[in-house]
């Protein structure tokens, strides 16, 4: 079979807390292994991996798709501060439990700016404000922030998989129609799994994308990088499900003993590596050539290629982000002389030449916040009564730490307790023009602390 082009859509990393094993380092460089361009990480209800993924895509020369597979359910309610789910699923009845329960998959891939920004905000708003057993999301908040993202059915656990599980092909159609009140288009995810309700399911999507025209695309949702790291997922399932190696091997023994497949995790699926599409192709041919029609197969892997293309314009503001305080260098400069004070410092030529110079830096860098917030932090610990050392929290702050104590600005804003005029101590150690943070070309003669 030839080769169209694929993409990788649906990986899972260790940020997948006990479901995936793979590492953004991993899928980075398997991808230039097996000639894809792109690496996408769709993490189940987070997007903690783009860090490392930007850093493994930067250092293997692919391109960081950013996605997440989000945790949905319909009667989510948006929780205020202090309230949890649990409580109030204790009202309802069993049937209504179980409904709340329930969390479906949804892939959601952002292809600019925008998108990234609305993912964000969706994955934060589950876990801050729909959070029931794992961070969720309902229709209102997905309808409110669904521009920029391209979503996919995800797999069988998804709202469409499940309600296929649970009446079959109608109760899966009406909800296609209901995703499509949703979002208009999304795409139809089919797999090539060993799962024995794939094949069933992955029918259907054909027969749905027949009547509704809704895209076809391939994917593996895979959970490791490479073939070998199977047996790795399975003993990291037998923690999520609490079996011990003993009972696993057990159940092994008695079930290859009576010639049928034990109803254990790590006994299912193991092609949820990043196969490559000579893998893929082999698979469809192998398995499912009799299932999802060739003209169907080519198109939904080549749909994946245009997806990122698409989604491969998202650049991010890697900058050091720092909190901003309104007018920070005249409060800086007015914490500093009160400091300057109540430290009792000689007003000597050679403490203020100091402190003019420290606040000239600082303001030049932009850090006048950063100060003004450590010193909110540290005056803070030290209003915390220790009921063990029977004192204030001067013990948790302590008197300084590393080259922070060469700053005659922190001694006076009651960050450290040296004074490194005293000392001897160098403030070059601690910041100096060459090292980073925001240029103002702050002038050295405008820097009028006293």
């Amino acid at each position: 079979m030839k080769n169209v082009g694929f993409e990788h859509l649906h990986l899972h990393s260790h940020f997948s807390l006990l479901d995936g094993f793979g590492d953004p380092a991993e899928y980075a460089k398997r991808a230039t292994e097996i000639g894809q361009k792109f690496v996408c990480i769709s993490d189940h209800g987070m997007m903690a991996a783009i860090p490392p993924q930007i850093r493994a895509c930067d250092k293997y020369g692919v391109s960081p798709i950013f996605a997440c597979e989000l945790y949905l359910n319909p009667e989510q309610m948006e929780l205020k501060p202090g309230e949890v789910t649990g409580l109030y699923a204790k009202q309802l009845d069993e049937e209504a439990k179980l409904r709340l329960r329930k969390s479906y998959h949804l892939l959601a891939i952002a292809y600019n700016d925008v998108g990234y920004s609305n993912l964000v905000t969706l994955s934060s708003w589950a876990w801050t404000k729909g959070f029931y057993y794992k961070p969720r999301i309902n229709y209102e908040i997905l309808q409110e922030h669904r521009e920029g993202i391209i979503f996919s059915s995800a797999c069988y656990n998804g709202e469409i998989g499940q309600a296929f599980d649970r009446g079959g092909p109608a109760e899966a159609m009406k909800m296609i129609h209901r995703y499509q009140e949703i979002f208009g288009e999304f795409y139809l995810e089919i797999m090539l799994l060993d799962f024995d309700k794939q094949k069933p399911y992955d029918a259907f999507l054909i027969d749905a994308h027949r009547e509704t025209g809704l895209p076809l695309v391939l994917t593996n949702d895979c959970h490791y990088a490479f073939e070998k790291d199977s047996y790795m997922q399975q003993l990291m399932l037998m923690i999520q499900t609490n079996k011990t190696l003993a009972e696993i091997e057990e159940k092994k023994a008695m079930a290859e003993k009576d010639g049928v497949l034990a109803d254990l995790f790590e006994l299912q699926d193991t092609n949820l590596w990043m196969k490559s599409e000579d893998e893929l192709n082999q698979k469809w041919e192998q398995d499912y050539s009799d299932i999802i029609p060739y003209e169907y197969f080519v198109q939904a892997k080549l749909n994946t290629v245009a997806i990122c293309e698409k989604a491969a314009g998202v650049e991010l503001d890697r900058s050091v982000k720092l909190p901003t305080l309104p007018n920070d260098k005249e409060e800086f400069r007015k914490a500093i002389m009160r400091g300057f004070e109540v430290r009792q410092l000689p007003k000597t030529q050679q403490y203020l030449d100091r402190i003019k110079e420290e606040y000239s830096l600082i303001c030049e860098k932009e850090f006048a916040s950063y100060f003004l917030l450590t010193k909110m932090m540290t005056d803070e610990a030290r209003r915390y009564w220790d009921e063990k050392t029977g004192g204030y929290g001067e013990y948790a702050v302590g008197p300084a730490r590393g080259s922070g104590a060469g700053s005659l600005a922190c001694y006076c804003l009651g960050i450290t307790d040296v004074d490194p005029v005293k000392h001897d101590l160098l403030f070059s150690r601690f910041l100096s023009p060459a090292r980073g943070g925001k240029t103002l070309k702050l002038r050295f003669d405008e820097a009028e602390v006293l």
